[in-house]
C-alpha cells in the first residue's frame, strides 16, 4: 500500500514522500483522522534545536498527537470502525530483560522514562500520514460519541496524567499551577474533573487565565501574596521557567514537591539555597504510558471535561498538499495569545 508522508527535511522545509506502508497479521491498519501540532514539532520545523541534534533527526515526519479509525485488525483486538488514540511512546521490550534501570514498574514513573523508548516525531517518524499501522498495544480505544477534534487532545491529557502520578495526593492539600498555556490547562482539567482537587493558577495573561473557570487565578506579580503550597507544578517552559520555578520555591511549604513539566533548550538558574533550606523535592515529568492513555479514554466520557476542551479547537484544516501543512504550521507559530490549537485532518 502506497502512502504519502510529510517530513521536515531542514529548518522551515517540509517535503512530501511516497512510501510503502507495511503491515502484517500482527498489525492494525488505521486511518489517521485528526492531528495536532506540538511545541516540539514547531521547534524541529524552525530548527530551534542544537544543529548536531537536528542533523540526526532530519528528515523527520512530525506529529505525535493523533487519533484515528481502525480499518482492519487481523489480531481481532479491535473492530473495524473503532475510534482509537495513537500512542507515540513505545519500548523495545526485548531489551527489558537486560535493563539495569528497572524503574518501569514504579507507578509514579513507568515506561515513558525508559532509555530504550522511542517517541514519534522525535526518535522515529510521527503520524503525519493518512494511514498508519502498528501493533494493537500502541492503540487505545475511545468512545465513538467523542468527536476526533476533542479526542486529539488525549496525548496532552495523558502527559498531564503522568504529572498527576508524580503527585502524592495524600499530602497535596494546596496545589499551585504556574503557567497559563495549554499544558497548564490540561493539568488543571485533570486535577479538577478526575482527581477532584482545588487548584490555584498563576499566569501572565488575564484572557488565558479566564479559561480556568474552576480555579483560583492570579497574575505572576501577585505570587508573593500567597504562601503555603505543598505541591507546585511548573508548566511555563523556555527561559520563563527560571522565573516561575524561583517564584514557586518562594511560596512553597517546607518539604513541598515541585513538579517540572516545561521544556527549556537552555539551562535555567534556580535558587538552590532555598531548596535546601526548605527541603524541597524536585520531580520531572515527560511523556506518558499506555496506562495514562487508558485513564484519559475513560475521562473523555465526562461531559464537563469535554465542554472545557471545546474552546481549544481554534480551527480544523484539511491537508491536501504540502502547502496546507505549511499554512497550518504558520497558524500555530503565530498563535501566542490564545489557548488552543489549529488542528489538521486529511
Amino acid at each position: 500500500m502506497f502512502i504519502t508522508k510529510y517530513k521536515v527535511t531542514a529548518p522551515e522545509v517540509i517535503e512530501e514522500f511516497v512510501s510503502t506502508l507495511e503491515y502484517d497479521n500482527e498489525s492494525v491498519l488505521v486511518r489517521v483522522d485528526m492531528m495536532a501540532i506540538c511545541k516540539a514539532d514547531i521547534r524541529y520545523f524552525l530548527g530551534k534545536r542544537d544543529k548536531h541534534v537536528l542533523d540526526m533527526k532530519y528528515p523527520l515526519a512530525p506529529i505525535h498527537e493523533a487519533v484515528g479509525t481502525v480499518i482492519k485488525d487481523p489480531t481481532n483486538t479491535f473492530n473495524k470502525g473503532d475510534k482509537v488514540i495513537l500512542i507515540p511512546n513505545f519500548v523495545n521490550e526485548s531489551k527489558c530483560l537486560k535493563c539495569k534501570h528497572t524503574r518501569c514498574n514504579r507507578p509514579d514513573l513507568g515506561k515513558n522514562y525508559c532509555p530504550y523508548a522511542k517517541f514519534k516525531s522525535s526518535s522515529s517518524d510521527g503520524f503525519m500520514t493518512p494511514f498508519y499501522s502498528c501493533t494493537p498495544d500502541l492503540l487505545v480505544k475511545y468512545d465513538s460519541s467523542i468527536s476526533s477534534e476533542i479526542a486529539v487532545f488525549s496525548e496532552l491529557l495523558s502527559v498531564s496524567n503522568a504529572c498527576c502520578r508524580r503527585i502524592n495526593f495524600n499530602e497535596a492539600e494546596y496545589i499551585a499551577l504556574f503557567g497559563d498555556g495549554i499544558m497548564s490547562y490540561m493539568v488543571y482539567l485533570l486535577l479538577t474533573h478526575v482527581y477532584k482537587k482545588e487548584v490555584s493558577v498563576f499566569g501572565l495573561n488575564e484572557d488565558k487565565l479566564s479559561l480556568f473557570k474552576h480555579a483560583k487565578t492570579y497574575k505572576f506579580e501577585d505570587y508573593n501574596k500567597k504562601n503555603g503550597f505543598d505541591t507546585l507544578i511548573e508548566c511555563v517552559g523556555g527561559k520563563g521557567s527560571e522565573f516561575a520555578i524561583n517564584q514557586m520555591i518562594d511560596i512553597a511549604k517546607i518539604g513541598a514537591d515541585l513538579v517540572l513539566m516545561g521544556v527549556s533548550e537552555e539551562n535555567v538558574s534556580i535558587n538552590t539555597r532555598k531548596i535546601l533550606e526548605k527541603g524541597i523535592c524536585l520531580k520531572g515529568v515527560t511523556r506518558s504510558t499506555n496506562e495514562d492513555f487508558e485513564v484519559i479514554s475513560t475521562a473523555l466520557n465526562n461531559p464537563l471535561l469535554v465542554e472545557e476542551l471545546k474552546p481549544l479547537v481554534l480551527s480544523v484544516n484539511t491537508i491536501q498538499s504540502v502547502n496546507d501543512v505549511y499554512a497550518t504550521y504558520e497558524l500555530e507559530i503565530n498563535n501566542t495569545k490564545v489557548v488552543g490549537k489549529n488542528l489538521m485532518k486529511f
